[in-house]
């Protein structure tokens, strides 16, 4: 494949990437699968191109926008990336031969042209902090001067984060058996049973991961499921359970005794669970699958914990998932609290006297984190707040004991997580 046709394949990707809820990563191996004529030179050299617009798009959405140019279409932000990348060259990559895109018409030239006498101090912070113009201003009134840094932050490659399998494993015995494959970590900051690495490797190929002695995860996701307290004996309800991360890291704290059950809307992503638990030894979790999110009334009052992990805009993936911030608005945001509410509603009601609910979301907007916890605290007089510093060495209080855990601060993904107690 030619230069052009990388870019041609890029802008191809970049629009099934905007009309589609999949991953970006699905989309390109997707691609690279349909198109098996393309080398991993050609895979790599298309893959970096769109990720060169996931991970400055807001900087080139503004520049198109300034020569009259449409931000939303992603040919006209590949003219613009290519022209700053190297003055001049949009005209010969866009110039209709081969498999490559169709010619510049007079609009998208001067376009081009237009590019080379802007100054780069004339980039709002938005556009530099690579977020969309709507959503900069509530990260804006929630870290004041720290908005720019945190969201740099958040525009980085994440590092690989791993669960030890504490059923089969000691840190020091995975870590030394990932050195002895070539792969060297480190201790995570925080959880007691995490590990970091660098660059992404083949993790499912290293013999810790084939014995079921470790678990890809990020290490916010292994502090939420610590604070839910977790112990032998208990029973545990992971509400919003997915492909169940969290429930696997329960019942490594459980000691695989007691119950756990996990809970999802879609039985499909529950299945997904189940080779991984055989994999990794976890045989106390039930399968609940729940087509209309409401949990059985015979759970009602039932748990010694509940993890109440709501969907959300992802704001704190954006490091992994760069394409959500684009997939995001303030409407959307809305649209999720108000399933957040819910969903915590129906989480408080299966918590008996004693027991322990925690509210935990991937995102970094007080409206889906902050906001939902204190207008529950608020209606829930038989629910005390407890302070996360109190639960694990390391974490530190927010506002009313929560947690909130950014890529700056702590080096892992965004996490909000709010933990309760249920006194009568």
């Amino acid at each position: 494949m030619t230069p052009s046709a990388w870019v041609a394949a890029a802008i191809g990707i970049l629009d099934d990437i905007a009309r589609a809820d999949s991953p970006a990563d699905a989309i390109l191996r997707d691609w690279g699968r349909r198109n098996r004529f393309a080398g991993s030179k050609d895979r790599r050299a298309i893959r970096d191109l769109v990720y060169r617009d996931l991970r400055d798009g807001a900087r080139f959405r503004w520049l198109a926008a300034t020569q009259g140019g449409d931000p939303g279409n992603s040919r006209s932000r590949m003219i613009v990336a290519c022209e700053i990348e190297e003055p001049g060259s949009a005209a010969g990559l866009f110039d209709g031969s081969g498999y490559g895109p169709v010619a510049l018409d007079e609009a998208e030239a001067a376009l081009a042209a237009g590019l080379s006498g802007l100054d780069d101090a004339a980039v709002p912070a938005w556009a530099r902090a690579n977020c969309p113009e709507d959503l900069f201003a509530l990260f804006e009134a929630q870290w004041g001067a720290e908005t720019e840094a945190e969201l740099a932050a958040l525009n980085e490659r994440a590092p690989v984060d791993i669960r030890v399998n504490t059923l089969r494993a000691t840190r020091a015995d995975v870590q030394a058996g990932l050195a002895a494959a070539g792969y060297e970590t480190g201790p995570t900051p925080i959880s007691p049973a995490g590990l970091r690495g660098g660059e992404n490797a083949r993790l499912t190929d290293l013999p810790p991961f084939r014995d079921g002695l470790a678990d890809p995860q990020d290490e916010s996701s292994q502090i939420v499921a610590s604070l839910c307290g977790a112990r032998s004996g208990m029973t545990v309800i992971d509400l919003c359970a997915g492909a169940g991360g969290k429930a696997l890291a329960l019942a490594a704290d459980m000691e695989d005794s007691g119950d756990i059950i996990a809970c999802d809307i879609s039985a499909a992503r529950l299945s997904r669970m189940e080779p991984r638990a055989a994999r990794l030894g976890a045989g106390n979790i039930r399968l609940l699958p729940l087509p209309d999110g409401v949990p059985p009334d015979d759970l009602a009052g039932t748990a010694d914990a509940v993890l109440a992990d709501a969907p959300c805009s992802g704001s704190g993936t954006w490091r992994r998932s760069p394409e959500q911030r684009w997939r995001t608005t303030p409407g959307t945001i809305a649209e999720y609290a108000k399933v957040q509410a819910g969903i915590l509603e129906g989480a408080a009601a299966l918590v008996k006297p004693g027991g322990r609910l925690v509210y935990a979301v991937c995102s970094l907007f007080d409206a889906e984190g902050r906001d939902i916890a204190s207008a529950f605290a608020d209606a829930h007089p038989e629910y005390h707040r407890v302070p996360v510093s109190g639960l694990l060495e390391g974490l530190e209080d927010g506002p009313d004991g929560t947690m909130l855990l950014t890529p700056r601060r702590q080096g892992t993904d965004g996490m909000f997580a709010a933990v309760f107690e249920r006194v009568e």
